[in-house]
């Protein structure tokens, strides 16, 4: 199930010709690749927006606690699937930026205030 964010702005950098919902955005310095899933108006590359950033887990998701973090988002093939490290601090997922996930937190309270890695399917964008 999707997890709502909070609104942030997010620089658009590329729109993929084939397929207008996939959208690669630089969001506090770091790009990712997401899944435009609301869009109630035509956005530009170059252009900042608000948006509203949700992690889609998939049924058998890997979270694992780690000892130590080198970088914050790892690409997982050619979808829009990444691994996501970071602090889980109750349902508060700190990493490129902060994920409120309560799903999380609630399935795995062993890992609350670890290092983490999370896969996640997709992070969609939700444009406002």
């Amino acid at each position: 199930d999707p997890t709502p964010n909070n609104q942030i702005k997010a620089l658009v950098v590329a729109i993929n010709e084939h397929v207008e919902e996939d959208v690669t955005l630089v969001i506090d310095g770091v790009t990712v690749n997401c899944f435009a899933s609301v869009c109630p108006y035509e956005i530009s590359i170059g252009n900042t927006y608000n948006v509203e950033l949700t992690l889609t887990l998939a049924e058998n998701y890997e979270i694992q606690s780690v000892t130590s973090i080198d970088f914050l988002i790892e690409k997982k093939g050619d979808g829009f699937a990444y691994f996501l490290y970071g602090k889980l601090c109750n349902d508060v997922f700190n990493t490129f930026t902060v994920f409120h996930d309560e799903e999380i937190h609630y399935k795995h309270p062993n890992l609350n205030d670890q290092l983490i890695k999370l896969e996640v399917s997709r992070i969609d964008a939700a444009f406002f």
